[in-house]
């Protein structure tokens, strides 16, 4: 009796992603419902064969910081070795960066769309929106003139990148132009990298100049140094 009742307590817990915790945790199933349809799929004229499809909806809440996730599973008879699985809302492909509320609001409403369309499987978008992104630092630092090559060398004269940072900058905008005018459809991976370089530019020109500056302030101040005296 104590056995079946260990089994049916850890039917209902299970690990899967979470979005707050930022990893897979430990989650204790809430609610579940099933849908089963059954149907006649015609496959010549006058033969059919008998299908079905059933749908399970689970309700998880995760037993570390107890957010809600819906985990929603479809297996039909012609594919039972791959059911299709989708969780609402999906595992965040890319987390915000704890800083992310420190950067002006102006840029909040792009970064938002980018991650959610990170989350969403998409690659070209996110890189598009990268792009824009960088623009944006571009017309608040230097304004709104020359090629984004000039722009980026600009940036670099007035000290808020350096020279390698520039090349990388470079690497990102090109990567953001093949997406939107070439059809460019990179890999997960490369968006990652560009969302990289992006994020580290945000965090260098947008919080840590100010972080410095706290820091600064709060640092005392070295004592002056004794002057010697001579007997």
């Amino acid at each position: 009796m104590a056995t079946q009742t260990k089994k049916a307590v850890d039917d209902q817990r299970q690990r899967i992603p979470c979005n707050i915790c930022r990893h897979e945790t430990l989650h204790k199933l809430l609610k579940k419902t099933h849908d089963h349809i059954d149907d006649e799929l015609e496959l010549d004229e006058g033969i059919y064969v008998k299908v079905w499809c059933e749908t399970a909806h689970e309700m998880f809440e995760c037993c570390g910081c107890r957010a809600v996730v819906l985990r929603q599973t479809v297996t039909n008879s012609e594919e039972l070795e791959r059911p299709e699985i989708r969780f609402f809302p999906p595992p965040a492909s890319r987390s915000k960066p704890d800083w992310f509320y420190r950067l002006p609001d102006k840029f909040h409403p792009m970064l938002n769309e980018i991650y959610n369309s990170l989350d969403a499987d998409n690659r070209a978008l996110p890189m598009m929106g990268a792009r824009t992104v960088l623009d944006m630092v571009f017309v608040d630092k230097i304004g709104d003139t020359g090629t984004f090559g000039e722009k980026l060398k600009q940036l670099e004269s007035q000290g808020f990148i350096s020279k390698k940072n520039r090349e990388v900058l470079d690497a990102a905008l090109n990567a953001g132009s093949a997406a939107a005018h070439r059809g460019y459809q990179p890999k997960l991976t490369a968006v990652q990298s560009v969302m990289d370089i992006v994020e580290n530019l945000l965090q260098a020109i947008y919080v840590l100049d100010k972080q410095a500056l706290e820091i600064k302030k709060s640092t005392p101040a070295r004592p002056a140094a004794k002057k010697k005296t001579h007997p």
